[in-house]
């Protein structure tokens, strides 16, 4: 394929994560055209000052704003969508019935229902070509720790205060599955607390608890936050403090597994490996750049990843309609 002059990139949802990955963007080697699309000013505003803190208008790229769709290319090489979940599948059904796309980078929580997973799936259709940004699978320290595991089931377990369950469960649950080749089948909510919180973006809410999950061929394993310490902080601001993962031959633990700074990971037979999980803004050079070059990422198919929320979203929906009492066919987060 003869390379175009740009590729055409656009980022939908221009908010706290969508302009972390266009800060990541500058760092892209291929000549880009960059997109940027989101109806609230001051998230533009906001996603314009990062694009030039991080050196942007230095670069080759071209990067415009636009608070509207149809101001935004028909044809599309790749497509970001980093809004929240209630509105992910109206964004992705209307990008996908105006324009050309041919891939897709979205982000988790994929939505808040079934449906809302079925429209995301129409909309993109089954071709390969777009992946879920459960990050773990590409993170270089745990693969480090992935090629030294033995193989078959393991018992895991991750810990910590306000970390965002409901939010990031699926990175851990994802993380699992690749990890051992299986796939999720069930989780069961009975641990998690009745007291749902307001979360860091209005109008979602948070859980603490204890939320278990079952894999095709043996994995087990359990997640567990607590609530805010403080009153007024929003549930789901702390990291999680500690990971553990149990197979028959080796144990790993892990302390702060969502470190941006400095983890540690220390095997059962003493062995360390240092790591941390890179920004955003870090990854998603070399993600787009690999997507343009080859066509294709480490990150997680969107069928699989599909198929994951759907075990998390019936789970937690069932926890939701409990303890709010409410008839409705979708859970609150994202």
């Amino acid at each position: 394929m003869v390379k175009p002059e740009r590729f055409s990139v656009l980022v939908a949802g221009a908010g706290q994560l969508g302009s972390r990955y266009l800060q990541g963007l500058v760092r892209c080697l291929n000549p880009l055209r960059i997109f940027v699309y989101d109806p609230a000013d001051g998230s533009r505003h906001t996603a314009a000052e990062r694009w030039s803190e991080a050196g942007g208008p230095s670069t080759g790229h071209v990067v415009s704003y636009h608070d509207v769709l149809d101001d935004v290319s028909t044809d599309l090489d790749i497509v970001i969508v980093a809004t929240t979940a209630a509105v992910r599948p109206m964004v992705v059904e209307s990008t996908a019935e105006r324009a050309q796309v041919r891939m897709w980078i979205l982000e988790k929580v994929l939505a808040q229902s079934d449906s809302d997973l079925d429209r995301i799936t129409v909309a993109i259709g089954k071709r390969p070509g777009a992946w879920v940004n459960t990050w773990g699978r590409m993170t270089p320290w745990y693969r480090q720790m992935r090629s030294q595991n033995g193989s078959g089931p393991v018992r895991f377990g991750v810990e910590g205060g306000s970390w965002g369950l409901a939010c990031n469960a699926i990175h851990f649950l994802d993380l699992m599955a690749w990890w051992t080749d299986e796939d999720l089948v069930t989780i069961d909510t009975r641990g998690l607390d009745n007291d749902w919180l307001p979360g860091r973006r209005p109008g979602n809410l948070e859980v603490s608890g204890v939320l278990t999950a079952s894999y095709s061929s043996g994995t087990t394993g359990w997640l567990s936050s607590t609530p805010p310490e403080n009153e007024g902080v929003a549930a789901g601001s702390e990291d999680p403090t500690r990971m553990w993962i149990s197979g028959e031959t080796s144990q790993w633990s892990v302390t702060d597994p969502f470190s941006s700074t400095q983890g540690l990971a220390v095997k059962s037979d003493g062995r360390e490996l240092r790591g941390r999980i890179e920004l955003q803004s870090e990854r998603t050079a070399p993600l787009v750049d690999g997507l343009l070059d080859s066509g294709t990422s480490e990150l997680t198919d969107m069928e699989t990843s599909v198929n994951q929320h759907r075990v998390l979203l019936r789970g937690l929906l069932d926890r939701w309609r409990m303890v709010s009492g409410e008839e409705t066919d979708r859970v609150p987060i994202t």
